[in-house]
């Protein structure tokens, strides 16, 4: 058995068939200098400009700190406050995911951006030192997309680890919390 003949285009075929330079369709995290200033955020649509940016600080300091930026207060100790996930979140309030990063609780905390008509929230958190925005669906937790292809759940989990067969990937699948800001 042989194989088939490798035909090789020439330079003039490869110039008509290459696709013209267009943008990426996902956001490279900007490459933003230590000290540099972000986006001013007044109301939770504002977290959405801050994706794709890098920030090395701890996030849950970090989210927490987003909380206070457009005026709302987190409670002091966020273990009392905790409600049941399935519980609607509004714009400012936090999500909290068990195991997302690790295989300890609440080690992936989340602000809310907003909520659709299907009832999927959007949410900004800060994975592996960037900015990333995500969508969950708690009553649908292991639906990642609907019929109509837009996105319900979003794969969480962004470390380096390769967890055991079986874990859960999907934010409906990790969401453990909702903390209702002030």
């Amino acid at each position: 058995v042989s194989a088939p003949p490798i035909r090789e285009a020439s330079a003039a075929a490869a110039a008509a068939i290459a696709l013209p330079d267009a943008p990426a369709p996902l956001a490279t995290p900007h490459r933003v200098p230590a000290g540099t200033v972000l986006p001013a955020i007044r109301e939770a649509p504002d977290l959405r400009s801050l994706v794709g940016h890098r920030d090395k600080r701890d996030p849950h300091a970090t989210i927490l700190s987003l909380v206070s930026a457009f005026g709302r207060t987190a409670p002091a100790d966020l273990t009392d406050q905790r409600s049941d996930p399935t519980e609607p979140a509004a714009p400012g309030d936090l999500l909290i995911f068990d195991r997302a990063v690790s295989d300890n609780d609440a080690d992936l905390i989340a602000i809310v951006i907003s909520r659709d008509p299907r009832g999927v929230t959007e949410f900004l958190y800060l994975g592996g030192g960037v900015y990333r925005r995500g969508f969950v669906d708690p009553t649908r937790p292991a639906t990642k997309r609907d019929r109509e292809g837009a996105i319900v759940n979003t794969f969480l989990r962004h470390g380096k680890r390769w967890p055991a067969k079986g874990s859960h990937y999907l934010a409906g699948e990790l969401l453990a919390h909702v903390i209702h800001t002030r």
